[in-house]
């Protein structure tokens, strides 16, 4: 027996934060996927192996669902392991798990496209297959979800979950009364442009979000106020977006982002912080750039019409040693 499962990593095309409100948030899948197997090891115990360490970790599932394990903790990818069985309710023995994120990772540092999401998708998927639960698509992404915001102690919005793993190049997704999620795939316009970019720092969406929170409740008449002015300009966004106008879809990113950038500073997030050199690379030659997911670095888009003047910030980009990748 040999299972093999994989999911997409992601990236928010535009609605950070605003995923939590309500407002309609556009995600991108991107080339990198993780990957995840399970075996049959014939051995009195089973065994976790993961690419970011290179170890392998033996542990047992006591009857309680909690793991054993016998030697090494692996820590966060072990987290989201723990959680799935949780999920499942189901033990078992004798089997090797391997997850290989290495497609997340340059030169070891985690690039911010969602590697727990997709492990998280992954892992259900697997399970899925290994006790034959046959379940719908919804049912496997609320597992994924339920599996992934466990494992990170958070509530996060579940939408790059779902980019995980419905694969499409672009999802709408929004909150309905704040849990119901509702997605839909949409097709961005063939001449827009979109790079990512990778950062050298990053933080912990955990520690962001918390962030969030605590301005929104030190500030919410302002926060009321900037929120709505956010939304609008999704839907605006979402509108242009179906009628396949460039240059107003632009417009009302730069918009939006204005706005992120206002909220950022009044509730001290942090999420324009380390972005300052792209941006200003990007302003020099009128492409439009910005933080992608929670910020703080890890991660940010070039988004544009005009091919020309995105390899002008690529040329700078290499120059100064920044990676990135098409989307």
């Amino acid at each position: 027996m040999k299972i093999d499962t994989k999911a997409s990593g992601k990236v928010f095309f535009t609605g950070e934060y605003m995923a939590l409100e309500g407002g309609k948030s556009i995600i991108l899948s991107t080339p990198q996927e993780a990957r995840v197997s399970l075996t049959e090891n014939n051995k009195p115990h089973n065994i976790f192996n993961t690419s970011i360490s290179n170890n392998s970790y033996p542990f047992m599932v006591k009857d309680d669902l909690n793991i054993n394990w016998l030697k090494k903790d692996p820590k966060e990818l072990g987290t989201i392991l723990q959680q799935s069985i949780r999920k499942f309710k189901k033990t078992f023995t004798g089997k090797t798990i391997s997850i290989d994120t290495n497609e997340f990772f340059f030169q070891k540092k985690k690039i911010g496209i969602g590697s727990s999401a997709a492990i998280s998708v992954a892992i259900t998927m697997a399970f899925n297959k290994f006790y034959e639960m046959s379940l719908a698509p919804q049912q496997i992404i609320d597992y994924s979800i339920e599996t992934h915001r466990n494992a990170q102690n958070s509530k996060g919005s579940g939408f790059d979950v779902v980019a995980s793993y419905e694969e499409a190049r672009a999802l709408s997704c929004r909150l309905i009364n704040s849990s119901k999620l509702e997605y839909n795939q949409v097709e961005l316009p063939d001449d827009l442009i979109v790079i990512a970019v990778l950062n050298d720092t990053s933080i912990e969406t955990s520690r962001m979000i918390d962030r969030y929170q605590t301005g929104k409740e030190k500030h919410p008449s302002y926060f009321l106020k900037q929120a709505k002015k956010m939304k609008m300009e999704l839907d605006y966004i979402h509108s242009f977006i179906s009628k396949k106008d460039s240059n107003s879809i632009l417009k009302h990113l730069r918009a939006y982002n204005d706005l992120l950038l206002d909220l950022d500073r009044k509730l001290n997030i942090g999420i324009f912080d380390n972005h300052d050199e792209v941006t200003r690379l990007a302003e020099n030659e009128g492409v439009f750039y910005k933080p992608s997911g929670s910020g703080g670095g890890d991660l940010g888009l070039l988004i544009g019409n005009e091919s020309m003047r995105i390899e002008e910030v690529c040329s700078s980009l290499n120059l100064r040693g920044f990676k990135y990748f098409q989307i």
